[in-house]
């Protein structure tokens, strides 16, 4: 099904996630993947087993659009998404075409990712050792055909990513050594309108983005400053140099 070739660049892949120690490794590594799926976008992102948006969770995205990212999130996307209803009820390679003819109620979901590129692709995840978690990758594009081969490569290499991302994302709250995330110019936005003393609505309405959009920034920034308040947030980012301080 593999030609020589190939068979060593999934084998090259193997072997480096289990060096991958940061995202910047894991997206390397997602990427170096596009060689043998032809996938246009691909997030990776470990969850608490239900899924929800509204729980605990961690995104490493690797190439969606931000901008879907943002509408999925303030439209409250993640109750009507059928990939996620399915990952939900069993833990399995799914072709996205499959999992919305079971939810055809999901046609508004569909429609709208269909509109950023998103048409066609595959999920799927593995839940964690202790069971209180779950990853799910997705790969996704314009025109990704049904494929045993895809199927076959997904298969073997998502466990190899599964361990990659737990060990990247999972212990980051208890590490001693702690280390500092590049902020997205959209997460310094939003950071900087916070040090002017901005309230979540008022964000909101001078970016022309969803409150709920808003948290969902404030939320990754105080991950990846590890901080606990926006203004510990705000004091840290400019000590550290993520934001300027006028």
């Amino acid at each position: 099904m593999l030609s020589r070739k190939e068979a060593n660049g999934l084998l090259e892949i193997i072997d480096a996630s289990l060096r991958c120690t940061g995202e910047e490794d894991l997206k390397r590594l997602v990427k170096g993947l596009q060689n043998l799926v032809p996938y246009e976008f691909a997030l990776c992102a470990l969850t608490v087993p239900s899924c929800s948006s509204a729980d605990p969770y961690r995104i490493v995205n690797v190439s969606y659009p931000v901008s879907w990212l943002e509408h999925y999130i303030s439209e409250h996307f993640d109750r009507i998404d059928p990939v996620v209803k399915e990952h939900r009820l069993r833990v399995s390679l799914q072709y996205w075409q499959d999992s919305y003819e079971k939810h055809p109620e999901a046609r508004r979901f569909i429609a709208s990712a269909s509109d950023y590129g998103l048409k066609t692709g595959y999920s799927y995840g593995l839940k964690t050792e202790s069971g209180d978690g779950a990853s799910l990758f997705s790969f996704g594009g314009r025109s990704m055909e049904r494929s045993r081969r895809t199927c076959h490569i997904l298969r073997r290499i998502v466990p190899h990513l599964h361990q990659a991302l737990v060990r990247v994302v999972a212990p980051l709250d208890h590490l001693q050594e702690v280390t500092y995330g590049k902020l997205s110019p959209r997460e310094k936005e939003v950071l900087l309108w916070i040090k002017e003393g901005k309230t979540t609505s008022e964000i909101s309405s001078k970016l022309s983005i969803s409150e709920r959009t808003v948290k969902f920034h404030v939320r990754n920034t105080l991950r990846k400053v590890r901080a606990s308040t926006r203004a510990q947030a705000v004091a840290v980012s400019l000590e550290k140099g993520l934001i300027d301080i006028d």
